[in-house]
């Protein structure tokens, strides 16, 4: 029992001396409320660092119930890679270099039809470290919540009963201490990626728009389905009113 009090002794003081933030998911198809943990720990590396709690887990999200994951997937030049995919509950990474913004890739269970809603949820004020914490989906288009003092944020269906909803793949961009007053700007450049329109059809209709250019055009264009390429990346967005 001894050794087992030691070794824990060990572990956790050092994940509470970093900068870490949690966030929680929930949805209406479970009772279940899974947690992902992100952050900086002096010392620890883009890989599962077992001291600090990173597991890998199965790649396949349970069948049933609220799921989400971190995705461990970077790049040495800081840049995901989409040749393998590591799962885990945590993603803590070392505390230098210190940029202007670090971000973390989640993922949650898949969109099923009885879904009607889902929420995620963080404690405030944020850790000692982190100037604040950027919510967005991996297009930047759809989704964009700071993680402020209202604590959470819930994500409802559009009038077709899709939308938000059916979005599996988000993005956590996390400030730490650097003297930023406003972040908006900075996230958008930080990870705005082009993307082109297409009709229900397939038709393109326009070219390597931002995120705000991309709003912009949704606004004024007739009621319909959208199809938004990112990359390799396609959501799909419905313009009703």
């Amino acid at each position: 029992m001894l050794k087992y009090m030691m070794i824990l002794f060990c572990i956790f003081p050092t994940i509470s001396s970093g900068q870490v933030f949690t966030l929680t998911y929930e949805d209406n198809t479970s009772n279940d409320k899974p947690a992902v943990i992100v952050g900086f720990v002096k010392g620890a590396t883009d890989g599962i660092d077992i001291a600090l709690g990173e597991k890998e887990l199965p790649p396949l999200h349970p069948i049933s119930g609220a799921h989400m994951v971190a995705i461990l997937d970077m790049n040495k030049d800081g840049s995901f890679s989409s040749n393998t995919d590591m799962f885990s509950y945590r993603d803590i990474r070392n505390t230098e270099p210190l940029k202007s913004a670090d971000t973390f890739w989640v993922q949650v269970s898949p969109w099923k039809a009885d879904k009607k809603w889902m929420k995620f949820s963080w404690d405030y004020p944020l850790g000692t470290g982190t100037d604040s914490v950027v919510l967005t989906d991996r297009g930047g288009a759809s989704v964009r919540v700071t993680c402020d003092e209202k604590k959470s944020v819930t994500l409802l269906p559009n009038s077709f009963g899709v939308g938000q909803i059916t979005i599996e793949e988000f993005y956590v961009i996390v400030y730490r201490n650097q003297g930023i007053s406003s972040i908006q700007d900075d996230v958008s450049h930080e990870i705005v990626s082009l993307s082109d329109i297409y009709s229900s059809t397939g038709i393109l209709l326009a070219k390597l728009l931002n995120p705000q250019q991309i709003n912009q055009m949704m606004e004024y264009s007739p009621n319909g389905l959208y199809f938004i390429k990112t990359g390799s990346t396609i959501q799909s967005r419905i313009v009703h009113r």
